[in-house]
């Protein structure tokens, strides 16, 4: 009977990996078909269109995923281990410590496994802290460091502002004396990091860097970051959110890890929900000293770490062509535009993630609206510095097709 169960098992595991894999076949040879269609008809309809995650006829290219889809080898990752859901998985502080090494790997981080001292004890990891999301890490940041006797933040006006609508959130809720300092971007949409700096006062608590910024896509050098973080006081954390890193053009970059590893107020969180493509999933990571690690496990959940993140998180990682292939289409989606908007004489950010802004020259909400009733979805963000701007998330080759003939249709009425 055990046996029959188990072949049971996985008959059911099959079945629902070869319907994934093939309904990820037929969504990824669906985009070469629109792009087959446009180059003989000259024009890509909405109609076309069939993305991977969303209903067909629908082009979403407002919240910065990844078009390209998850990797195929995730995707059987998390199938793998589907089946066996209704258990607390005794061997998952293994595969988290997996990924971790994975992610190490990567980033050539040397590691010390630190046996825990219970089997409910996670595996301590020096530097390398996984959990749900990269938003989880910066929601929880401010919660840790200011919501018991407050603090100030230094971030920017015109960024990613998720710590400082925590840290405000904090304040509102328990009262705690917080101050955020927003400071202007440079005339290049660019941190302005002597202003930052000169912006820390002895009550600030924490400052936030988001590079490449989100939403104008601009990337700072290590070099400069790195002089910042020694400038910084070291009582000060300095946050480095690196969600869209992985989409930067120039492969020899130097990511900000080594920093993190070498001075002990410094934090890097990144996402799998970008360059991976797992943003149903909810995955990310921190990379931090031991001191900042112990701060932060005091307030997220404790138990055994989810199975399905996991797997498809440590498939994700090891699987680098998979990720060269969502880098490659989001230069080509860049590529694509960028020639458009020279043509046209149309002001834009060139971006190092997988988005970019475009000045439409009117009020950026009006034509977000404009261009949601031709089933195309952008954004508008820095609606107080740049309202006439909108963000543009990367899509498939029919996706930008969509976009750009619906973007050139409302720009001639203006």
């Amino acid at each position: 009977m055990q046996n029959e169960h188990e072949s049971q098992n996985e008959l059911s595991r099959r079945g629902f990996l070869k319907g994934a894999l093939l309904g990820g076949a037929a969504l990824t040879l669906s985009p070469t078909m629109a792009t087959a269609q446009q180059m003989l008809t000259g024009s890509t309809s909405v109609r076309d269109i069939r993305s991977i995650g969303l209903a067909p006829g629908r082009v979403d290219l407002s919240l910065n995923e990844n078009p390209n889809g998850p990797s195929i080898r995730a995707i059987q990752a998390a199938a793998d281990n589907l089946t066996g859901v209704n258990r607390y998985t005794r061997d998952s502080r293994d595969l988290e410590y997996s990924v971790v090494e994975a992610l190490a790997d990567y980033d050539g981080v040397t590691l010390n496994k630190v046996e825990p001292a219970s089997s409910r004890s996670p595996i301590l990891s020096p530097y390398i802290l996984t959990y749900m999301g990269s938003s989880q890490f910066l929601k929880i940041l401010p919660i840790a460091y200011l919501s018991r006797e407050g603090g100030d933040v230094v971030d920017v006006l015109g960024g990613y502002t998720s710590i400082q609508r925590t840290a405000l959130a904090v304040k509102e809720e328990f009262g705690v004396p917080i101050d955020v300092t927003s400071v202007p971007l440079t005339s290049d949409y660019r941190h302005d990091l002597p202003a930052m700096l000169k912006a820390v006062t002895p009550k600030t608590r924490m400052v936030v860097i988001t590079n490449p910024n989100n939403p104008t896509g601009t990337l700072l050098s290590y070099e400069e970051i790195e002089a910042f973080v020694k400038a910084v006081p070291k009582d000060v954390i300095v946050v480095i959110d690196e969600a869209y890193i992985h989409f930067g053009r120039d492969v020899d970059y130097q990511r900000a890890v080594p920093l993190a590893i070498a001075h002990d107020n410094v934090i890097v969180v990144r996402t799998f929900s970008k360059g991976y493509g797992l943003a149903g999933i909810r995955m990310g990571y921190s990379v931090c000293s031991q001191a900042i690690q112990d701060k932060l496990r005091f307030y997220m959940s404790a138990g055994f770490p989810p199975v399905l993140p996991l797997s498809a998180a440590l498939e994700s990682v090891k699987d680098l062509n998979h990720l060269n292939r969502s880098r490659e289409m989001v230069w080509a989606f860049h590529d694509r535009c960028y020639e458009v908007f020279d043509r046209m004489g149309v002001e834009y950010l060139p971006g190092q993630g997988n988005f970019f802004m475009v000045n439409v020259g009117r009020d950026g909400d009006e034509f977000v609206r404009e261009m949601f009733k031709e089933r195309v979805k952008v954004a508008a963000r820095n609606r107080d510095t740049q309202p006439t701007w909108i963000r543009v998330s990367a899509g498939t080759a029919p996706e930008t097709e969509v976009f750009l003939n619906v973007f050139q249709k409302l720009m001639i009425k203006s």
